[in-house]
């Protein structure tokens, strides 16, 4: 699929999509007049790309981390255990933090519509 396709199936948009590729979080190749064509795996990589970078990850992060996620071979597979365990757990805390977070939020606003709701 072109770029333009992937943009409309993912919200992302094509300045992104190009950023990713370029990044090598996609894998596009080129047709013979130079654009840019995706592959249906590559809308579910940009959602998994657009969720991460929506929970905190960096995208060199997720450069660094994506493909083990994805099964593939990751570039840090030489990395000691010790630090790819200790960004894991970094990156959860800062995710149960979000979550507790929008518990709260949650809450105040359930509260509030069960507020208007007494009152009808």
């Amino acid at each position: 699929m072109k770029i333009g396709a992937l943009s409309r199936q993912t919200g992302a948009s094509v300045r992104s999509i190009r950023h990713y590729d370029r990044l090598g979080l996609l894998a596009s190749s080129r047709e013979e007049n130079g654009y840019r064509t995706f592959s249906d795996a590559d809308v579910q990589r940009v959602h998994l790309i657009r969720l991460f970078l929506s929970v905190g990850f960096q995208l060199e992060e997720i450069r660094n981390y994506g493909p083990c996620w994805r099964g593939e071979v990751s570039p840090l597979d030489d990395t000691p255990v010790e630090l790819t365990l200790a960004f894991y757990e970094r990156k959860l805390t800062h995710i149960d933090q979000q979550l507790h977070g929008l518990q709260q939020i949650r809450d105040r606003l359930q509260d509030q519509i069960d507020t208007l709701r007494r009152l009808k």
